[in-house]
């Protein structure tokens, strides 16, 4: 009778010693804020879709943490947590350059247009008068403030969650493999 194979817990492509299964901060910050750098820089272009570009930065938080740390036995849950803060820098630095190049380009106007556009767009295809009262706010000063100001917190919000996505995503294709 053939016995069951013995599973050693130790030999799990994740397990190592701790010393090389916490992240160094110290060594991890530097990447993860070129990572959140280039995921804003990519947010410019059509990579934006579907939060390709979060995904990127989120994985790139893990390859650049590798190089820092070549011994370091990088887990999905260490690969989102690197993710997770490259994309709350990445989101940070994307709502720096909006407000830098809307100062810039003195755009606000253009974005304040499109922002009416779009609320009497929405306006004409809902009859509610409860709807319309809140798309009149929405035309306000205070209601392309409050429209804005929501739709950088959902970037954000969506680039810490894409890009954490992205750095476990990254630390599973890129997780060392065991030598026999």
């Amino acid at each position: 009778m053939a016995s069951d194979p013995v599973i050693n817990p130790l030999s799990s492509p994740y397990s190592s010693s701790p010393l090389v299964n916490r992240i160094d901060w110290s060594k991890a910050l530097p990447g993860t804020a070129l990572a959140g750098l280039i995921a804003a820089l990519l947010m410019m272009t059509p990579l934006a879709a579907f939060g390709l570009a979060m995904l990127i930065g989120g994985s790139l938080s893990v390859v650049f943490y590798r190089r820092q740390s070549p011994l370091a036995n990088i887990t999905p849950g260490m690969g989102s947590r690197l993710g997770m803060v490259s994309g709350m820098l990445g989101g940070c630095i994307l709502a720096a350059l909006l407000a830098v190049g809307t100062v810039l380009l003195h755009a606000w106007d253009q974005i304040r247009q499109k922002v009416l556009e779009l609320v009497q767009q929405a306006a004409a295809r809902n009859p509610d008068p409860q709807a319309q009262q809140t798309m009149e706010f929405f035309k306000t000063e205070q209601g392309i403030a409050v429209l804005v100001a929501s739709a950088l917190v959902g970037t954000l919000v969506a680039f810490v969650i894409f890009s954490g996505l992205g750095g476990a995503l990254g630390a599973v294709l890129l997780r060392r493999k065991e030598r026999l």
